[in-house]
């Protein structure tokens, strides 16, 4: 892999983790479009956790938070077991993503090299982003949100595991549809991806090791990487800013114009 071709790999990533258009779909059409073989499982974890890195960066407040009402269990004031609820509600959501997640891992594996099937993925993303606008009339904080929302909204983290479902988006997506403040959806959706996003990327260095996949140009991987966390904080700050406004269809208007073209492309080669 050249330098040029891990920067764009990594601005991809930045741009794709977390915006809901899908990194796994973007990731999938780039490796095609640049020519490799088979993913690059090892290049794919250091991505990963280089915007890994950047949500942390983004939301270390809200873990430091989180962290010291566990600590301070004593302490029963109101910040303190608004913070607690919400790690509950994280270990709740985490259930249903880990059970997904083990239970599609082996045939998505087959998925990651299929264009094809990513591309229609992109538009069911779409599908999904466009149906967020029939959100409930209701706007619901941490102390009205309920085990059945964390639980619904891990079951479609799970589903996301899917190349071409965009986890943000259908997080996000089902978040609002229960009636969740936006703030809330937000936060809660990417606080939520934190262990699956762990998970995940032990489970891929692993193979990537079993694979015994070294960097050819470990410097171009470094540049790739460091793209990847900067871009991708600016992109959390950015995405917070369209979901405060109300305008997460829009992202929509690109799955389905992504989705679409590559389908015609497959079907006319």
């Amino acid at each position: 892999m050249t330098t040029p071709q891990a920067l764009v790999l990594g601005i991809v990533q930045a741009l794709t983790e977390f915006l809901p258009v899908s990194s796994s779909a973007h990731l999938v059409i780039m490796q095609d479009y640049l020519g490799f073989k088979k993913p690059l499982l090892l290049f794919d974890v250091i991505l990963h956790a280089a915007t890994l890195g950047a949500l942390l960066v983004y939301f270390r407040k809200d873990i430091g938070k989180i962290i010291l009402s566990l600590v301070r269990l004593k302490e029963k004031s109101e910040e303190e077991m608004l913070n607690r609820k919400i790690f509950y509600f994280i270990l709740i959501g985490t259930i249903p993503t880990l059970a997904l997640g083990l239970f599609l891992n082996q045939w998505i594996k087959a998925m990651f090299t299929s264009v094809t099937f990513t591309s229609l993925m992109l538009l069911v993303t779409g599908t999904i982003l466009w149906i967020s606008k029939r959100r409930a009339d209701s706007e619901r904080g941490i102390e009205e949100m309920k085990t059945t929302d964390a639980f619904l909204i891990g079951i479609m983290q799970g589903v996301a595991i899917i190349p071409g479902i965009s986890r943000s988006g259908a997080t996000i997506s089902t978040g609002l549809l229960r009636g969740i403040k936006k703030e809330l959806a937000f936060r809660y959706s990417f606080l939520l991806s934190i262990p699956a996003i762990i998970g995940a990327l032990g489970l891929q260095l692993r193979e990537a090791f079993l694979e015994q996949t070294l960097p050819s140009h470990p410097l171009a991987w470094i540049g790739g990487a460091l793209v990847a966390a900067i871009i991708g904080y600016i992109s959390l700050v950015i995405f917070r800013k369209i979901i405060l406004g109300k305008k997460l269809y829009i992202f929509a208007y690109y799955c389905w114009t992504i989705g679409t073209i590559l389908l015609i492309m497959r079907i006319a080669i």
